[in-house]
Protein backbone atom coordinates (compact mmCIF):
# COMPACT_ATOMS: atom_id res chain seq x y z
CA UNK A 1 0.00 0.00 0.00
CA UNK A 2 2.26 2.45 0.71
CA UNK A 3 4.54 1.87 -2.39
CA UNK A 4 1.56 2.49 -4.38
CA UNK A 5 0.95 5.87 -3.16
CA UNK A 6 4.54 7.31 -4.92
CA UNK A 7 3.63 5.95 -7.80
CA UNK A 8 -0.11 7.17 -8.25
CA UNK A 9 1.80 10.49 -7.28
CA UNK A 10 3.95 10.12 -10.23
CA UNK A 11 1.65 9.01 -12.21
CA UNK A 12 -0.69 11.86 -11.38
CA UNK A 13 1.99 14.15 -12.11
CA UNK A 14 3.14 13.06 -15.13
CA UNK A 15 -0.18 12.98 -16.57
CA UNK A 16 -0.82 16.50 -15.32
CA UNK A 17 2.44 17.21 -16.72
CA UNK A 18 1.60 15.90 -20.67
CA UNK A 19 -2.00 17.71 -19.97
CA UNK A 20 -0.29 21.09 -19.92
CA UNK A 21 2.14 20.59 -22.36
CA UNK A 22 -1.06 19.07 -24.95
CA UNK A 23 -2.63 22.92 -23.86
CA UNK A 24 0.23 24.82 -24.52
CA UNK A 25 0.83 23.20 -27.87
CA UNK A 26 -2.80 24.02 -28.74
CA UNK A 27 -2.13 27.80 -27.50
CA UNK A 28 0.40 28.24 -29.78
CA UNK A 29 0.69 29.31 -33.10
CA UNK A 30 2.44 26.97 -35.57
CA UNK A 31 4.51 28.56 -38.27
CA UNK A 32 5.37 26.69 -41.03
CA UNK A 33 7.87 28.65 -43.54
CA UNK A 34 9.49 27.40 -46.90
CA UNK A 35 12.21 29.17 -49.08
CA UNK A 36 11.11 28.38 -53.14
CA UNK A 37 14.12 28.54 -55.36
CA UNK A 38 16.59 29.97 -52.78
CA UNK A 39 19.41 29.75 -55.28
CA UNK A 40 17.50 32.72 -57.32
CA UNK A 41 17.24 34.68 -54.18
CA UNK A 42 18.80 38.38 -54.62
CA UNK A 43 20.90 38.48 -51.84
CA UNK A 44 21.38 35.53 -49.12
CA UNK A 45 24.96 35.63 -48.52
CA UNK A 46 28.06 34.36 -50.35
CA UNK A 47 28.40 30.93 -49.61
CA UNK A 48 26.23 27.72 -48.87
CA UNK A 49 26.81 27.98 -45.31
CA UNK A 50 25.70 31.60 -45.00
CA UNK A 51 22.53 31.28 -47.13
CA UNK A 52 21.88 28.15 -44.98
CA UNK A 53 22.45 29.85 -41.72
CA UNK A 54 20.66 32.98 -42.83
CA UNK A 55 17.17 30.83 -44.38
CA UNK A 56 17.59 29.04 -40.30
CA UNK A 57 17.56 32.41 -38.44
CA UNK A 58 14.75 34.19 -40.33
CA UNK A 59 12.66 30.73 -40.30
CA UNK A 60 13.30 30.39 -36.44
CA UNK A 61 12.22 34.39 -36.57
CA UNK A 62 8.92 33.71 -38.45
CA UNK A 63 8.13 30.97 -35.96
CA UNK A 64 9.38 32.75 -32.46
CA UNK A 65 7.13 35.66 -33.72
CA UNK A 66 3.85 33.35 -34.75
CA UNK A 67 4.23 31.41 -31.49
CA UNK A 68 4.17 34.79 -29.28
CA UNK A 69 1.47 36.87 -31.37
CA UNK A 70 -0.39 34.87 -33.29
CA UNK A 71 -1.63 32.05 -30.34
CA UNK A 72 -4.08 28.95 -31.89
CA UNK A 73 -3.51 30.08 -35.17
CA UNK A 74 -1.14 28.75 -38.33
CA UNK A 75 1.05 30.95 -40.17
CA UNK A 76 2.29 29.50 -43.63
CA UNK A 77 5.13 31.41 -45.37
CA UNK A 78 6.59 31.13 -48.74
CA UNK A 79 9.33 32.94 -49.51
CA UNK A 80 10.24 34.29 -52.87
CA UNK A 81 12.88 36.18 -52.52
CA UNK A 82 15.40 37.91 -49.75
CA UNK A 83 17.86 40.69 -50.43
CA UNK A 84 19.32 41.15 -46.98
CA UNK A 85 20.98 45.00 -46.09
CA UNK A 86 23.96 46.07 -47.06
CA UNK A 87 26.46 44.29 -49.90
CA UNK A 88 29.20 42.17 -49.46
CA UNK A 89 32.11 44.12 -51.02
CA UNK A 90 35.03 42.24 -53.14
CA UNK A 91 37.52 41.03 -50.81
CA UNK A 92 41.51 39.08 -50.94
CA UNK A 93 40.81 37.74 -47.46
CA UNK A 94 38.40 34.60 -47.30
CA UNK A 95 35.96 36.32 -45.09
CA UNK A 96 33.65 38.96 -47.06
CA UNK A 97 32.62 42.07 -45.70
CA UNK A 98 29.03 43.28 -45.33
CA UNK A 99 29.34 47.32 -46.27
CA UNK A 100 25.58 48.91 -45.42
CA UNK A 101 24.91 51.99 -47.42
CA UNK A 102 21.36 53.95 -47.32
CA UNK A 103 20.71 52.31 -50.83
CA UNK A 104 21.11 48.77 -49.83
CA UNK A 105 17.76 48.51 -48.24
CA UNK A 106 16.94 44.76 -46.92
CA UNK A 107 13.55 43.54 -49.20
CA UNK A 108 12.02 40.07 -49.13
CA UNK A 109 9.12 38.42 -51.03
CA UNK A 110 6.88 36.21 -49.69
CA UNK A 111 2.95 34.72 -49.75
CA UNK A 112 1.43 33.86 -46.52
CA UNK A 113 -1.44 32.36 -45.69
CA UNK A 114 -3.10 32.62 -41.87
CA UNK A 115 -5.75 30.40 -40.31
CA UNK A 116 -7.29 29.12 -37.85
CA UNK A 117 -9.06 25.57 -37.08
CA UNK A 118 -8.74 25.02 -40.92
CA UNK A 119 -10.10 28.68 -41.56
CA UNK A 120 -8.13 31.24 -43.42
CA UNK A 121 -8.34 34.60 -42.32
CA UNK A 122 -6.05 36.43 -44.55
CA UNK A 123 -3.80 35.39 -47.35
CA UNK A 124 -1.57 37.06 -49.97
CA UNK A 125 1.73 38.33 -51.04
CA UNK A 126 3.79 40.82 -49.38
CA UNK A 127 7.02 42.41 -50.65
CA UNK A 128 8.85 43.99 -47.65
CA UNK A 129 11.22 46.42 -47.74
CA UNK A 130 12.90 49.31 -45.05
CA UNK A 131 13.11 52.23 -46.26
CA UNK A 132 14.82 53.70 -43.42
CA UNK A 133 16.88 50.46 -41.87
CA UNK A 134 19.43 52.39 -40.22
CA UNK A 135 17.74 54.84 -38.40
CA UNK A 136 17.89 54.50 -34.32
CA UNK A 137 14.65 52.76 -33.51
CA UNK A 138 15.77 49.00 -34.53
CA UNK A 139 14.67 47.01 -31.32
CA UNK A 140 17.81 44.11 -32.24
CA UNK A 141 21.11 44.93 -30.52
CA UNK A 142 23.61 45.36 -33.06
CA UNK A 143 25.24 42.07 -32.17
CA UNK A 144 21.79 40.25 -33.35
CA UNK A 145 22.64 38.50 -36.95
CA UNK A 146 20.11 39.75 -39.19
CA UNK A 147 18.57 42.36 -37.11
CA UNK A 148 17.60 44.78 -39.65
CA UNK A 149 15.73 41.61 -41.83
CA UNK A 150 13.68 40.99 -38.23
CA UNK A 151 12.69 44.12 -37.53
CA UNK A 152 11.40 44.26 -41.41
CA UNK A 153 9.64 41.23 -40.64
CA UNK A 154 8.01 42.33 -36.90
CA UNK A 155 7.11 45.46 -38.83
CA UNK A 156 5.07 43.37 -41.29
CA UNK A 157 3.87 41.99 -39.05
CA UNK A 158 2.23 44.56 -36.77
CA UNK A 159 0.81 46.38 -39.67
CA UNK A 160 -0.24 43.47 -41.71
CA UNK A 161 -1.52 40.87 -39.82
CA UNK A 162 -2.03 42.29 -36.23
CA UNK A 163 -3.16 45.98 -37.26
CA UNK A 164 -0.82 47.58 -34.67
CA UNK A 165 1.74 50.13 -35.35
CA UNK A 166 4.46 47.85 -33.81
CA UNK A 167 4.93 45.25 -31.46
CA UNK A 168 5.17 44.86 -27.99
CA UNK A 169 8.77 44.85 -26.67
CA UNK A 170 9.90 41.80 -25.33
CA UNK A 171 12.16 41.64 -22.63
CA UNK A 172 14.71 38.73 -22.05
Amino acid sequence: MIAAIPFKRIALVSLMTLSFGAMASVAQAQAEVSFVKPENFSDIGFNYVDRTTAMKQLEDHFKALAARELPGKQLKIEVTDIDLAGELEPAARVDRLRVLRTVTIPRMSFTYTLSENGKVLKSGKADIKDMDYQNASNRYFDSEPLRYEKKMIDDWMAKDLLGKDRLARVTP
